[in-house]
């Protein structure tokens, strides 16, 4: 089973967006897809279905070591693969009050069962705290989008200097994949200002593709949907085509390894 995880400390990045996509482009393609919501928002776990028993899979059990088995969700598309979730809500918060649960502790979980699925896709909290630690030592592979505005990217530093000192201490084979600009507004000259400092201050980190800022990707996923299984106009398909050449980029890197 190949791990990624979608990783940024500032809301609103497009994390559960990236997220959604890649475990639908994944089930697309025929593969079994864990998604695991560590958010205690749940904005995963709503985006992939529609309805879903909230109490049947939560993800805080994967913490206490007495996990349910994951909770296979009804899709609203049709896929050769299929998809099955510990779901998120806000429990998941004694995870970062709580001595007695380890970070550590989720990766033993995912082990054990990592049989059954080809790959997990972990969406963290939004914040430097103790589910990012433990989505990043049971990762292989992390993968940060982001908004190119000033105050999105400031904390950029900081989260590069956490998955470093993860992949020292705890998960040395832990691969970034890099940088995805989300959200992007192509006429600014600010954003392409911010673009060219982040791809000087970090060589070969912006993945070779961006997603613009557009209302009907959050409108596909209020659907639970993929935005390329939703039909408009043009500015529909640009968004479907923007997304998809995304997540099959990540993938595709993902399986090759």
């Amino acid at each position: 089973m190949k791990t990624i995880v979608c990783a940024i400390q500032k809301g609103g990045q497009g994390k559960s967006m990236l997220c959604t996509h890649l475990a639908f482009l994944a089930a697309e393609m025929g593969k079994r897809v864990l998604a695991v919501d560590l958010d205690s928002q749940g904005t995963f776990s709503r985006n992939l279905a529609v309805q879903y028993d909230r109490q049947a899979a939560p993800a805080f059990g994967l913490f206490k070591g007495a996990h349910r088995p994951a909770l296979p969700l009804t899709l609203t598309i049709k896929t050769k693969g299929s998809i099955a979730a510990y779901t998120g809500d806000r429990e998941l918060v004694a995870v970062d009050e709580s001595p007695a649960l380890q970070p550590q502790a989720l990766r033993t979980s995912l082990a054990a069962f990592a049989g059954d699925f080809d790959v997990c896709v972990i969406d963290p909290p939004p914040t430097l705290g103790k589910r990012l630690a433990a989505a990043l030592i049971a990762a292989d592979f992390v993968v940060m989008p982001f908004v190119p505005a000033r105050e999105s990217v400031d904390g950029l530093g900081d989260l590069m200097e956490t998955i470093e000192l993860h992949k020292q201490e705890h998960n040395p084979n832990l691969q970034v994949l890099g940088l995805l600009p989300n959200k992007v507004n192509s006429r600014s000259a600010a954003e392409r200002r911010i673009m060219a400092e982040i791809a000087k201050a970090a060589p070969g980190m912006l993945l070779p593709m961006h997603i613009r800022e557009r209302t009907s990707v959050s409108g596909a996923m209020a659907e639970s949907r993929p935005v390329w299984a939703v039909h408009g106009g043009q500015s529909q398909r640009l968004a479907a085509e923007e997304t998809r050449s995304a997540c099959a980029h990540i993938l595709k890197t993902v399986f090759k390894k």
